[in-house]
């Protein structure tokens, strides 16, 4: 494998990607790629229309959206002089790393008397009401915020190694579907539905693979006895990984939170523990350690065959 071939590889892509989106996240494009669906779903979405239609709906103008979306990125890739580029640019577009590694350690850092901050720092970042927020719901938030986000940039990446720069693009625009039209609200509800049952489908495998890699930390029998606890969530991937990362550093996740000014109680994960800046902090750097060990695994894969290849033809 030459040095060229090597800079086209996927996860070469895939690394650069990661590199831009930390050095010049790309918030401001995710924020109008998110308002933007929410216009187009809002003009769909009545509270006159039936729920089987708003379901037709919801399905409709996803694939008005992805075949328009895949034909406009064929034909840059045809015709830019630079097609390495795009992929590393629209992976770039869609990560929330980047946002992320501005947003959560200035929240860590902040004191009780900067509470203020944190819940301004959070509200872009998450559906939930942050205003009425306890310092222990702050950390709930910022910890919850942390590893679903995260866990969703790990599976987008994840079917781009394996499924290519279109599979990427449908995993991005059912993600971002999913964020403009939440299930959590009810007028949203019957609208997003379709959208939300395919990014669970394929968020489901890469969801399972990073709560087990969270299993091999210290702390270990309390998470494999919380991993059950995961069928308590709507969507049991998601609160599987909730319950394993939050019984690792033993705390507890879930509980009340507010999305719109009635208070919806969702299931304790985790353990008894209340979650605390020194926990969430511990949580967070399992979950980082856990993606850069897949990263890594990644890179050996691809560079222990080109190193073998170096040798016997040296």
């Amino acid at each position: 494998m030459s040095g060229l071939s090597l800079l086209e590889q996927p996860l070469t892509q895939l690394s650069i990607a990661i590199l831009l989106s930390l050095l010049l996240p790309a918030s401001r494009v995710q924020q109008v790629l998110t308002q933007g669906l929410q216009q187009l779903g809002s003009r769909l979405n009545g509270e006159h229309y039936t729920a089987r239609y708003l379901h037709l709906a919801g399905g409709a103008l996803l694939l008005c959206l992805l075949l328009p979306l895949g034909a406009t990125y064929w034909s840059l890739s045809v015709l830019s002089p630079w097609p390495a580029l795009l992929e590393p640019l629209l992976l770039w577009c869609c990560l929330d790393l980047g946002r992320l590694s501005r947003a959560l350690p200035q929240s860590l850092q902040q004191s009780h008397e900067q509470q203020p901050l944190v819940r301004l720092t959070l509200a872009p970042l998450c559906l939930r009401q942050t205003d009425p927020l306890s310092s222990l719901g702050l950390h709930k938030t910022l910890a919850e915020v942390a590893i679903l986000r995260l866990a969703a940039d790990a599976a987008l990446l994840c079917w781009y190694l394996f499924g290519g720069i279109y599979v990427a693009l449908l995993f991005t625009l059912l993600r971002y579907a999913v964020q403009a039209w939440p299930l959590k609200l009810a007028h949203w509800r019957a609208f997003g539905l379709l959208p939300s049952v395919l990014y669970r489908a394929m968020a489901w495998l890469p969801f399972q693979l990073l709560a087990l890699t969270l299993l091999i930390y210290p702390g270990s029998i309390r998470a494999i006895k919380a991993w059950p606890q995961g069928r308590l969530w709507a969507y049991p991937a998601s609160g599987r990984l909730l319950a394993v990362a939050a019984a690792g550093v033993d705390a507890g996740l879930g509980g009340p939170r507010r999305y719109t000014d009635a208070t919806d109680y969702y299931p304790k994960l985790g353990s008894k523990n209340y979650l605390n800046a020194a926990s969430t902090r511990a949580l967070l750097y399992r979950l980082v350690i856990a993606l850069l060990f897949w990263l890594s695994l990644a890179w050996t894969l691809v560079l222990v065959p080109l190193f073998k290849g170096q040798v016997l033809h040296g």
